[in-house]
């Protein structure tokens, strides 16, 4: 597979999540996930059939119902992307563009799109871009991904570990522990458990105790799933 050598791979791209999982943890809304790996398609105003492809450049088109680590980093950054007013179409412009450029399926997720995107694209060709990103241009483009880029972590240049609240926040999706769920880093204590104990009333100090963490910890797993209530 393009982009492999010396890098297990194919645990990042194995479907991982479901769809709706998918959703919760990207933050996104209901069925987004679906359209946005699987691809989707819609009848237009002539009744006319009209197939749109992945927007995360995954390899789930067959729609076995299932989301990668890969696909849900793409899908968190497209929804930022979206979110800054980028059309659906432009992204997958783009993405398309990084993809010959670096040679790999999901450039979104490379340590290199991260450092040299703009170099990318300058070598790629200025007018086609330009006219792919209209008038927010590269600033735009850039403001939205620095911040969401500064929260993974590459091995080997991919992507290899997502901190979803920010590296200061102790909560890390990491597809090694807790089955690619939200996990106190280090603990691999999966933070919605947490939140259930929580739930049901016991003290911080207790769950601490029980799954050898810290209270801060534990207020970290908390603030991530419980945020109007940690």
């Amino acid at each position: 597979m393009i982009g492999s050598t010396g890098y297990d791979y194919e645990r990042f791209v194995r479907p991982l999540y479901s769809y709706a999982d998918a959703d919760r943890l990207a933050e996104v809304p209901r069925g987004t996930s679906n359209r946005w790996v699987k691809g989707y398609r819609y009848f237009n105003e002539h009744g006319e059939r009209i197939a749109q492809p992945s927007v995360t450049a995954g390899l789930n088109e067959e729609g076995d119902g299932a989301v990668s680590f890969f696909d849900l980093i793409g899908v968190k950054a497209i929804d930022g992307l979206r979110k800054a007013g980028f059309s659906l179409k432009a992204i997958r412009k783009v993405v398309d563009c990084c993809q010959d450029w670096l040679g790999v399926e999901y450039p979104l997720v490379t340590h290199r799109f991260k450092v040299d995107r703009k170099q990318i694209f300058i070598e790629a060709g200025d007018e086609r871009l330009e006219n792919v990103l209209g008038n927010r241009g590269m600033l735009a483009w850039d403001a939205v991904l620095d911040p969401f880029l500064e929260t993974i972590d590459y091995h080997q240049e991919f992507a290899r570990r997502w901190w979803p609240r920010g590296k200061g926040v102790k909560v890390v999706i990491d597809s090694d522990y807790g089955f690619g769920f939200p996990v106190i880093a280090g603990s691999g204590v999966r933070t919605e458990i947490v939140a259930e104990r929580r739930r049901v009333g016991e003290a911080y100090g207790e769950i601490a105790y029980d799954f050898g963490v810290s209270i801060p910890e534990v207020e970290d797993a908390l603030k991530y799933e419980m945020p109007n209530a940690a």
